[in-house]
């Protein structure tokens, strides 16, 4: 009778705690689910961006690739030197044209905070990319010429509330009282080395030379020298970081207009080209006299794709 009761007592505790570790296994489960289903993408945030002093410039703030569940709502946070740029105004992007909350706080002394909500029906599908907002940013008069602009405490949310968080692209804002700027190139694209002259339109006071790079690669410049009037100034890459794409000069100069500027530039990886021998450009006109490329093939129409700020 003992050994019976004993064995009963023993049953009694083994599915109590089988219970109670289903029970356990069960809520993990469920945390694990939600985890999973919340939305999230495969990139959140800004592109490189420049404006003239005293002016306005609009700035998308884009999402790719989402996933896991619909948005219908977005949260974020954008820092940047109120010194340089400040915003004014936020509107909805070409993925939230629909949607019908908006707003924004720029009382902080960090930036601003962007929220917006849209209705069921129009809520951000998989596999969506494009802009959520675009932030109108004015250009501040006597500005430092740069500021970094980083995103923080993003919140995705999806029909049941769940909220999740993306991988942040952040960006540099460029003030600039002029600007030379070449503009995207088109493909093919090789690495090389890029000579030739730049004649600017206005006086051009340069700090950084930005390169474009072909999407998904790491495209810059190695090295750059610019040789002219009163100007013989070089400078070198220092590697893959949060702007590879910029070379900055330890002295910046300015470039007279309508003097000539010879220009020697070495690429690396996939930088994106102008396939013009002469192009007039924002702030005056570019030739390549010689691009020599990686397989030292030589060419005449191989402008470098690239912004001088």
């Amino acid at each position: 009778m003992k050994k019976t009761e004993s064995r009963k007592r023993r049953g009694l505790i083994g599915l109590r705690l089988g219970l109670a570790i289903f029970v356990l296994l069960t809520v993990f489960a469920l945390f694990e689910l939600t985890a999973l289903a919340a939305p999230t993408a495969d990139k959140f945030g800004v592109d490189d961006a420049n404006g003239l002093i005293g002016t306005y410039v609009t700035v998308p703030v884009n999402i790719t690739n989402t996933s896991n569940s619909p948005i219908l709502g977005i949260v974020f946070n954008i820092a940047y030197d109120k010194t340089v740029i400040n915003v004014t105004g936020v509107s909805r992007g070409t993925l939230t044209s629909n949607w019908g909350n908006l707003g924004f706080n720029n009382d902080f002394v960090w930036g601003t905070r962007v929220s917006l909500t849209g209705p069921a029906a129009y809520a951000i599908q998989n596999g969506s990319s494009g802009s959520v907002v675009l932030l109108n940013f004015r250009v501040i008069d006597s500005a430092p010429y740069k500021t970094d602009m980083n995103l923080s405490d993003i919140q995705l949310s999806d029909p049941s509330g769940n909220e999740g968080p993306a991988p942040v692209k952040n960006g540099t804002f460029y003030a600039t009282g002029t600007l030379f700027d070449t503009g995207p190139g088109t493909y093919p694209s090789i690495s090389g080395t890029h000579i030739g002259t730049i004649t600017p339109n206005c006086d051009i006071t340069v700090h950084t030379l930005y390169t474009y790079s072909c999407e998904g690669t790491g495209g810059h410049t190695e090295y750059v020298w610019i040789q002219g009037p009163n100007v013989n100034e070089s400078a070198s890459w220092d590697g893959y970081n949060d702007e590879y794409q910029n070379i900055e000069f330890e002295n910046p100069f300015k470039l007279i207009e309508g003097k000539k500027y010879n220009y020697t530039i070495k690429t690396g990886s996939y930088p994106q080209i102008v396939h013009e021998h002469s192009k007039n450009v924002t702030g005056g006109e570019i030739t390549c006299t010689q691009f020599t490329d990686a397989n030292g093939a030589i060419y005449d129409d191989c402008i470098p794709a690239i912004m001088f700020v």
